[in-house]
């Protein structure tokens, strides 16, 4: 079974257990670097590269869009996320945005689902063979919804799935949009000593230090934020106009 139909109105693709490799090799990071010109402090919290084994689960082919959200505003009552009341970010095709992780575990909660850890966001948009976009290794600003050719708010899911944003597994739209919210806690040395099988960092969460996990890149962030391994942090409580999630199933 390659994808099945949930009852959010989500398909979710099917990912197969088994090893894929987890963030950037030092090769690959000077090689983007000296290619594109990007910051190599883009890269500090991605090493090192280390094999990594995950059960089987499904995942969402998109992010959760604004009419899937506004079902569960309507079943639950459950507060609205920021710019709601903003026509730019409020077409019912468009990925949700504005949702603090709260606000995402309470959907997935709803719908029977839960967040990916950054691991299983990881695979599913690379599959095994290291790739550093879902699509390959070369970098095209016309694949993604991104800072340099974007129109500078998210677009309608599956607009960029047609130009070949999608991932071995046939996941969609993995890097550019919206930032999607994972389970994991943000620690930039996680993949030093971090568990080989189904690896999700909880580390305690201090007054000064409560980051999470988000991944993907942004309509508002360059090609550099888009990769398959890139990692970013916010506090769980920070909605923001290029924050969204999409959710998993276990398999």
């Amino acid at each position: 079974m390659d994808a099945v139909r949930h009852g959010d109105d989500s398909t979710l693709r099917y990912i197969p257990a088994g090893d894929f490799l987890m963030g950037t090799r030092a090769e690959d990071a000077a090689e983007l670097v000296r290619r594109y010109g990007w910051r190599s402090d883009r890269f500090d919290d991605e090493g090192p590269a280390h094999t990594v084994y995950l059960d089987a689960f499904f995942i969402a082919e998109f992010p959760v869009t604004v009419r899937q959200y506004a079902r569960f505003l309507a079943e639950t009552g459950a507060p609205v996320p920021d710019c709601w009341d903003d026509p730019r970010f409020t077409e019912p095709d468009q990925p949700v945005i504005g949702v603090d992780r709260h606000q995402a575990i309470a959907y997935a909660t709803w719908a029977g689902l839960r967040l990916p850890t950054e691991a299983e966001w990881e695979k599913a948009a690379r599959g095994t063979d290291g790739r550093i976009w879902p699509w390959g290794n070369d970098w095209d600003p016309a694949r993604a919804n991104t800072a340099e050719l974007g129109p500078g708010r998210p677009v309608r899911i599956g607009q960029h799935a047609a130009a070949g944003n999608i991932s071995p597994y046939g996941v969609a739209e993995m890097v550019g949009n919206v930032w999607e919210w994972c389970l994991d806690r943000h620690d930039a040395e996680y993949y030093r000593d971090s568990p080989r099988e189904n690896p999700c960092c909880t580390k305690p969460e201090v007054h000064y230090d409560g980051y999470y996990v988000m991944r993907g890149g942004s309509w508002f962030n360059r090609g550099d934020r888009a990769r398959c391994a890139a990692r970013y942090n916010r506090f769980p409580q920070q909605g923001r106009r290029h924050i969204g999630f999409r959710c998993v199933l276990n398999a």
